[in-house]
């Protein structure tokens, strides 16, 4: 499956649906508008130019955003080498899943973390049930 970014000048391909789709209400997600996939890094491939963003509301960032040079489009987020550098390696790139068409992500869990509250400790709770895409919902 192939997605866009709004003007095309990014794609993102992945080799296979993912397990679930992660819509967070954190900050980053929220104002980033990603919904997320996860893949290991080789089942991803992207094309385009981006620009890294990292977030600077916490001490230890994770995740290195990218979005579309171009029009400023989330796309993806890789795990940031000064996060690994302190935890060790993780194999882990999210993927928008909102740059895919609906239709193409039919069957797929979407789940709702409440990341707003979640203190980056150990498991979080959802802030509702989790639905699945189908053609009369598409998230």
């Amino acid at each position: 499956m192939t997605g866009t970014c709004l003007c095309g000048a990014v794609s993102v391909k992945i080799e296979s649906k993912p397990d679930f789709i992660h819509d967070c209400n954190c900050t980053l997600c929220r104002k980033s508008g990603g919904a997320w996939g996860y893949f290991s890094a080789s089942e991803v491939q992207t094309q385009g130019s981006t620009t890294p963003t990292m977030r600077n509301d916490k001490a230890d960032p994770a995740a290195e955003i990218h979005s579309c040079q171009s029009c400023a489009t989330t796309t993806h987020f890789n795990i940031a080498k000064s996060f690994t550098d302190k935890h060790g390696s993780i194999d882990m790139v999210g993927v928008n899943m909102r740059l895919f068409n609906p239709q193409d992500l039919e069957g797929i869990e979407v789940r709702f973390p409440d990341g707003k509250n979640w203190s980056g400790q150990g498991d979080f709770e959802y802030r509702r049930a989790a639905i699945t895409v189908c053609e009369s919902s598409p998230w």
